[in-house]
């Protein structure tokens, strides 16, 4: 049996039990009542008719007493559906209103009867039983005189005078079965009126019992998807190795996840004072593309922060335009520490805390993913690039040569390679110390930097040499910027400590694939040449390797008589 048919069933079982036993007690009752009400109605009937029996001892014989008796009774009976018999103290019946006056003499004695003999004794009898002269059973009530009523010795009467009431026990039985009728259809129309109310309250509970079920069903597949996606989104974030990669994935699953919620995501940099706008989804992004970390209550606070919560508002001051709707902040946390936050655009109407623990969820595993990136982010940095000068190792340099070349004969186009030297440098460090070397080799770096297009490749090839990449550059193209980077360092104004460094020089060698080398290690070997060349002919100055007779030749001479000797 299904619950709700229990619900239904058992208080049913229960109601009409107690009704059954209600029905019991009450019919006993209003019964009771009945029987008792009829015995006072017949007991007032009784002594009303003894006030009329006062007179009669003034009427005259023995004869018209008797006779006036018998009219008496029969005149009283006409009143209602009750026998009215008159009895002497000697149990002789005087009237009858259900017998003639001649059969009055051939009725036995009543001083027997048990309604008497109590009258008699007590001044009123009552009793149930059946009666040989009508055939049916009878309510007798009896009821005496006083004897103070009759004292006078020439009264033909035996005193006292007994009035006795009769009402027929079918008439009460009749008005008991009306009753019990009345009772039972009014019992049969309350259960009649229960069930049907039941029955309809049983149907409403089992539309709501089926509802609830479809919703705690829908529910559980709601929260299946949810915990599908999630575990799709994380492992997709896992996979991913950029941030523009993790923006992607963010964009495609978090609307899914969270429907309505605009959102996007700011990367907390390693400088600890800034946070960078990296991706946004389900709409415009409407804050600081850079804003500071005092600028977020989120990060303040340490805890998501809702900008309409308890029905204050406090918006963060990175929104560039107020918001139309509620804003919610979450910090983005891996390993104890803050690598950004998460921003959400909400409708106002929206239950944030109904979906607290879902974005919350997103939070973490975005958190974790955000941080491994910048993780591989750094260790790639620094597996790639000079720790002191920041340019590339020799390491990645040999990478993208493979590169470039794997392009350029399929492009059909030309690598050039710079090799450059600061000149003198050995004594450059001997004069000034290991730290003033570092400097310059900082200062000379970002001049390459500045005096490169982008997509050359500069490196450092070991101590204080470099070696620069130009992909798809011609030898007529790489000149000019051998000659930026020579004049450059030249201008460079070094200072270490309030002391003035001097001016640094570089020699430089150039080398072209495929005109001059048939692979790239060899151009960088014959740059290297150039290089040398340059150097043995005076150093500050640009040598481009020639192929035809495997000599050098240079191309770019720079004066040093102004030179100043470092």
């Amino acid at each position: 049996m299904k619950i709700q048919h229990k619900l239904v069933v058992i208080p049913l079982t229960v109601m009409l039990l107690v009704s059954t036993i209600t029905f019991v007690i009450v019919e006993r009752y209003l019964e009771s009542q009945l029987i008792k009400r009829n015995i006072a109605e017949l007991t007032v009937l009784a002594n009303a008719s003894l006030e009329s029996v006062r007179t009669l001892e003034t009427i005259g014989t023995p004869s018209d007493i008797a006779h006036s008796f018998q009219r008496l009774a029969e005149n009283f009976s006409h009143a209602g559906n009750f026998r009215t018999t008159y009895i002497d103290a000697n149990g002789r019946v005087l009237g009858d209103s259900d017998i003639s006056f001649e059969q009055l003499k051939h009725i036995e004695n009543h001083a027997t009867k048990e309604e008497i003999k109590l009258a008699l004794d007590k001044g009123q009898g009552i009793t149930e039983r059946y009666s040989s002269t009508l055939g049916r059973s009878m309510l007798y009530v009896a009821v005496r005189t006083s004897e103070a009523h009759f004292t006078d010795s020439n009264s033909h009467l035996a005193h006292p005078i007994i009035a006795r009431i009769a009402r027929p026990t079918a008439s009460i039985n009749v008005a008991i079965n009306k009753l019990r009728g009345t009772l039972f259809l009014t019992g049969v129309l309350s259960l009649f009126a229960v069930l049907t109310l039941s029955l309809f309250g049983a149907k409403t509970l089992n539309k709501s019992v089926e509802h609830s079920k479809q919703l705690l069903e829908q529910r559980v597949i709601d929260r299946t998807t949810e915990i599908s996606i999630l575990q799709s989104f994380s492992g997709l974030l896992n996979a991913c190795s950029t941030f523009d990669e993790a923006g992607e994935v963010m964009n495609n699953v978090i609307p899914k996840l969270l429907p309505g919620f605009k959102g996007s995501i700011s990367i907390i940099k390693s400088s600890r004072n800034r946070l960078d706008h990296i991706t946004s989804w389900g709409g415009d992004w409407t804050g600081a593309d850079r804003f500071s970390p005092k600028e977020c209550w989120s990060l303040r606070k340490g805890h998501p922060h809702i900008s309409t919560e308890f029905g204050i508002q406090t918006i963060c001051q990175h929104w560039e335009e107020k918001p139309s709707e509620q804003t919610l902040c979450i910090p983005l946390l891996a390993q104890g520490e803050t690598i950004g936050v998460l921003h959400f655009v909400v409708p106002f109407d929206t239950d944030l805390h109904e979906k607290q623990d879902l974005y919350n969820a997103i939070a973490e595993q975005t958190g974790l993913t955000l941080a491994n990136i910048q993780l591989q982010d750094d260790l790639h940095e620094q597996a790639i690039r000079d720790p002191l000068t920041g340019l590339f190792n020799r390491r990645y340099m040999l990478e993208a040569l493979d590169q470039a070349q794997s392009r350029a004969e399929r492009n059909s186009s030309e690598i050039s390679i710079i090799m450059m030297d600061l000149d003198h440098f050995k004594l450059f460090n001997d004069n000034f110390g290991h730290d003033a070397g570092d400097h310059v080799l900082k200062a000379v770096s970002k001049v390459l930097k500045d005096s490169l297009r982008q997509e050359d490749i500069p490196c450092r090839y070991g101590g204080e040499e470099f070696c620069i990449v130009c992909p798809e550059t011609t030898k007529e193209q790489v000149i000019p910027i051998a000659e930026r980077i020579n004049k450059g360092i030249r201008a460079l104004d070094l200072n270490i400590n309030q002391l003035s460094l001097g001016t640094v020089t570089t020699s430089i060698g150039i080398a072209v694939y495929p005109k001059q080398a048939a692979s790239v290690d060899d151009t960088i070997k014959v740059a290297d040449e150039a290089l040398y060349l340059a150097k043995k002919n005076g150093r500050d100055r640009i040598e481009v390797f020639q192929s035809g007779d495997k000599k050098t030749e240079a191309k770019v001479e720079i004066p040093t008589s102004n030179i100043k000797s470092i």
